[in-house]
């Protein structure tokens, strides 16, 4: 029987693992939870914070998670053994209590009220409150466009920032590239653009020697 070969990354900010067996790129944070509230809200239950946590991560799963496929080359063995395979790249995060690669404040907020989310690159710390699992609709021109908060903000954590050289960051700020894409995800939209995995494909493509990850396509 052969061993397929699976390739796995610990890094600070996610785990990537490559099982070309299974033809997947599994890319996982482990997220560690602060709990805060609103002073109108009541505290935190078990409950409402599994629940949140689980929403979160159907959320993420189902908006990032088989929608690239990618593919390799290169002159290394593995390239041209798995040169005509595709790959699925899926998306997954992990509530843990230690060990974690980003520390997540969760703010329990009123209904209907807004609070800014924000991720800071620099020092994995992700704010996010209970209305950013909700759809949000924005206008321009005359025009709606709905998002999810937290797959936006998600989007960040998984190299979308202006600290990481030739990355990108908001794309709606008018000193993005990107600003008149206004249905990007990285924008006010939702849709997915082959940029949104640039930092980890760049990531990939330190794990094997002479092996290069593209994406092949964006479904």
């Amino acid at each position: 029987m052969t061993n397929t070969p699976i390739y796995a990354v610990k890094t600070d900010r996610m785990d990537i693992t490559v099982d070309l067996g299974s033809s997947v790129v599994f890319i996982q944070q482990k997220w560690k939870y602060n709990w805060k509230t609103s002073p109108k809200v009541t505290a935190w239950s078990y409950v409402e914070k599994k629940e949140f946590h689980n929403k979160a991560d159907k959320l993420l799963w189902s908006g990032w998670s088989n929608r690239y496929t990618l593919k390799v080359s290169g002159s290394s063995n593995i390239a041209k053994k798995y040169n005509r395979k595709e790959l699925q790249v899926n998306f997954d995060i992990k509530w843990v209590l230690n060990s974690e690669h980003w520390t997540v404040q969760v703010k329990k907020i009123e209904t209907g009220k807004f609070n800014t989310s924000s991720v800071n690159w620099t020092s994995r710390l992700i704010n996010l409150d209970t209305e950013d699992l909700k759809v949000v609709t924005r206008t321009k021109n005359k025009k709606a466009y709905k998002q999810y908060p937290i797959s936006h903000e998600f989007g960040h954590a998984i190299g979308n920032t202006s600290h990481i050289k030739g990355m990108h960051s908001d794309e709606y700020k008018t000193t993005s590239s990107f600003n008149i894409d206004l249905q990007s995800r990285m924008n006010i939209g939702d849709t997915l653009r082959r940029r949104h995995i640039d930092y980890i494909i760049t990531e990939l493509n330190k794990m094997i020697p002479n092996t290069v990850f593209s994406i092949h396509q964006l479904l």
